[in-house]
């Protein structure tokens, strides 16, 4: 596949919606204001702040968004690397989090943001085929007015170590038990975006080290 994520899916957002309150439709998903610039009672597309302590004791009984767990992810690991992935003074930002062969990588390019996975919520980089492979992957366009839309997963996906022709889309099926698979469909992506979100806030990837690059 070599078509760029943002032009492969129809432009649709989450279609997860928080209450008027700081909670979602599951009532068990509690967000915080510990960053002002992501209220807990902003619009449902926009990105929120979860409890995470609260999410630790009493987990979540509907779909998380994706956008909220990788906010929190970087609100966890500081406010000022937060504060850094949303200024718009800044073009890209790249944050690697964990070990070499077992990594999250949470990266954005002006208004489009990849989340990479594999093996759940990591990617893997397979020196020998000279191929990363992603269990999981999700891209989103940010509109200007705060809301992200999410416009493509995939899993079992594999691109060459080039991180140019990841962002370019440039994926292939490299077959195996388990063949590539691309959603676009608006609750197919919600759901498979919601696996990643889980598997982020439950590996707590902030308390491991991560490598941050920014242009």
């Amino acid at each position: 596949m070599s078509t760029p994520m943002a032009s492969v899916a129809m432009d649709t957002a989450c279609p997860i919606s928080p209450s008027t309150s700081a909670t979602s439709t599951s009532s068990t998903i509690s967000y915080t204001d510990s960053y002002a610039r992501l209220p807990s009672r902003g619009p449902s597309t926009h990105a929120h702040i979860i409890d995470v302590g609260d999410y630790n004791a009493n987990g979540v009984t509907g779909l998380l968004r994706l956008q909220d767990a990788a906010v929190t992810t970087l609100h966890n690991m500081s406010a000022e690397i937060l504060e850094t992935f949303l200024s718009p003074t800044i073009n890209t930002f790249k944050a690697v989090f964990g070990k070499k062969d077992l990594q999250l990588v949470i990266w954005r390019k002006g208004l489009e943001v990849l989340v990479s996975a594999a093996a759940m919520g990591t990617f893997e980089n397979h020196s020998s085929m000279k191929a990363f492979r992603f269990e999981y992957l999700a891209g989103f366009l940010i509109g200007y007015d705060g809301s992200w839309h999410l416009k493509v997963t995939a899993t079992n996906a594999y691109c060459t170590t080039k991180w140019p022709d990841v962002w370019a889309g440039k994926f292939e099926d490299r077959g195996g038990v388990t063949k590539m698979s691309v959603e676009v469909e608006q609750m197919a992506m919600a759901k498979r975006a919601s696996l990643l979100a889980e598997y982020m806030l439950e590996t707590k990837f902030w308390e491991l080290k991560a490598d941050v690059k920014t242009t």
